[in-house]
């Protein structure tokens, strides 16, 4: 008699014929190993990063700042991380023990900063030939307070000087820096991964939540390692929601069992996409006076929006609030494309899987699309705003948006440079 399968909600195997469990449009069961509704999210983020780093104002601005929910894409890849490694790296643990997690963690890691180091060195060389305009990439200019800041060593430092600091991560271009955030986090998953494993929950959260508001009370813009990616991404507050998705990927099988119970399940993603429908109310009532006012609510007034944005949802000292918002963002993300994947992954599957599955080769390429519209004289040397665009303007700067995305995209299916550039 053959022996009786129990099938886990996200990941129970079956014959490739086997209908979805989620309808007949949903997410079928019987797939690759490879979950590509990560990649999907994943790609959907490279969309985002775009829109934020071109900093001109087109259509899609109304879909990537900060329109969905007050996040970002990069509380989108720290999540999306998180859980990618602890579901990977449990199969690891139980095949080859923690010897073999530690060092295919660390391995990444590296990969990560060495594409970093290599990246900021590229740069430093095409600025010192003096033939391109390299300003958008080695400084940060904000454009509200009209200050611009240095992102890359002065070409006057002595050379030791500027390698020293390339390779401690104290510079990067303001685009990439998260990759030095990346660095630190797999570079301490290692122990938290260890923590899961032997189901020391309470020590793992309790040293998570501790190390967060240790940052919390620290005073705003210090630094703890005279790195310039902790203004964005102060590492002792950012461990918070990567360790988070690290557990929920770990414990992803355990997850998935308690949710196979219909009510827990209706009760799950009814709370979910609650908490995202209600972020994303707060989000249409944005005083951000660059979007036109008829896309905007008026449920505050725009000093009592920054009021609570300011005090709640700042990226660069994020509360509990703004990671609830990501990962409400998450499930709601993962729930649609579970129910509704073969319709979403026909219209844009085969733009956002590749991107996704690439993701990292994206990130750092996306730099070079950037470089060269930066060429366009004074394309990036005014505040991007509705008013200045329409009616006009908006749709070249929205073709320029299309043409890098697909750009990224022909690079990822010719695999240009895939030899090199690390993915």
């Amino acid at each position: 008699m053959a022996k009786a399968r129990s099938h886990s909600l996200l990941d129970a195997p079956a014959p490739p014929d086997m209908a979805s469990l989620y309808g007949r449009h949903g997410y079928p069961v019987a797939h690759k190993s490879r979950d590509l509704r990560f990649d999907f999210m994943r790609g959907f983020a490279m969309l985002s990063v775009v829109a934020a780093h071109l900093e001109m104002f087109s259509w899609f601005n109304f879909l990537f700042w900060e329109r969905l929910g007050l996040i970002s894409a990069a509380g989108m890849f720290i999540a999306a991380a998180g859980l990618v490694l602890g579901r990977v790296n449990r199969r690891v643990m139980e095949r080859e023990g923690m010897a073999g997690v530690t060092e295919r963690v660390w391995r990444r890691s590296f990969v990560l900063w060495r594409a970093l180091v290599v990246t900021v060195l590229l740069i430093i060389l095409v600025r010192s030939l003096g033939i391109f305009d390299m300003s958008a990439v080695t400084t940060f200019t904000d454009r509200w307070a009209q200050q611009t800041h240095p992102m890359i060593p002065s070409p006057d430092a002595p050379w030791l000087d500027q390698i020293a600091l390339v390779l401690t991560m104290r510079v990067s271009p303001h685009q990439i820096q998260i990759l030095g955030l990346y660095v630190l986090l797999l570079a301490i998953a290692p122990g938290a991964l260890w923590l899961l494993h032997r189901r020391l929950l309470g020590v793992f959260f309790a040293l998570t939540w501790g190390i967060y508001f240790t940052g919390w009370m620290r005073p705003l813009d210090t630094p703890l390692m005279s790195m310039l990616w902790e203004y964005a991404f102060p590492l002792l507050m950012y461990q918070a929601l990567f360790m988070h998705a690290l557990a929920v990927g770990f414990f992803r099988n355990e997850i998935a069992e308690w949710l196979s119970e219909p009510t827990r399940r209706r009760l799950a993603v009814t709370v979910s996409l609650g908490i995202f429908f209600a972020y994303f109310v707060l989000a249409q009532t944005t005083s951000n006076p660059t979007f036109p006012a008829w896309s905007r609510l008026g449920l505050f007034s725009p000093e009592r929006f920054d009021t609570i944005y300011n005090t709640y949802f700042v990226k660069k000292q994020p509360s509990p609030l703004r990671f609830l918002n990501v990962a409400a963002f998450f499930a709601a993300f993962y729930i649609l494309l579970t129910y509704f994947w073969r319709p979403i992954n026909k219209a844009l599957g085969w733009l956002l899987i590749p991107l996704g599955e690439a993701s990292l080769y994206v990130f750092l390429m996306h730099l070079l699309f950037i470089a060269l519209i930066d060429q366009i004289a004074g394309y990036f040397d005014v505040i991007p705003d509705w008013h200045d665009v329409w009616p006009s303007r908006i749709w070249f700067n929205t073709a320029l948006y299309i043409g890098t995305i697909l750009g990224l995209w022909l690079m990822v299916r010719c695999r240009v440079l895939f030899s090199i550039v690390p993915r």
